[in-house]
């Protein structure tokens, strides 16, 4: 996954629509190849990470300081609903262990008429 994370993330970002003045939520961040993306799209303090693994969690917090991330599933993510204006997950819906309730959540926790994409 890693050699296509990268360049892959501008143009999910792009496709998504992500600018600035947005709240927007990585989900599966991993290594942060997405996040690093987002932060230069969108100030540090208007974007969340969540990712299953400690180990993951905790490179993404050096990677990209200021911006949240916390361990979470995706299909149990900790945020009230319609808190973002886009959840995004690259790379990981496959990995999900019931992706139909990750996308749910993603959903739940975006406002309405915001967006939710994922792709792999």
């Amino acid at each position: 996954m890693g050699r296509y994370s990268e360049p892959l993330a501008p143009r999910f970002a792009g496709f998504a629509g992500v600018a600035a003045g947005q709240r927007v939520l990585d989900v599966g961040c991993g290594s942060g190849a997405l996040t690093v993306e987002l932060v230069r799209r969108l100030e540090a303090d208007a974007l969340w990470a969540v990712d299953p693994s400690e180990q993951f969690v905790a490179a993404v917090r050096v990677r990209c300081p200021g911006v949240r991330v916390q361990r979470a599933a995706a299909e149990q993510l900790p945020f009230q609903e319609h808190l973002f204006d886009t959840a995004l997950a690259q790379l990981v819906v496959h990995f999900m262990v019931d992706p139909v309730v990750g996308l749910r959540e993603m959903a739940r926790v975006t406002r309405p008429r915001g967006v939710v994409a994922a792709c792999v």
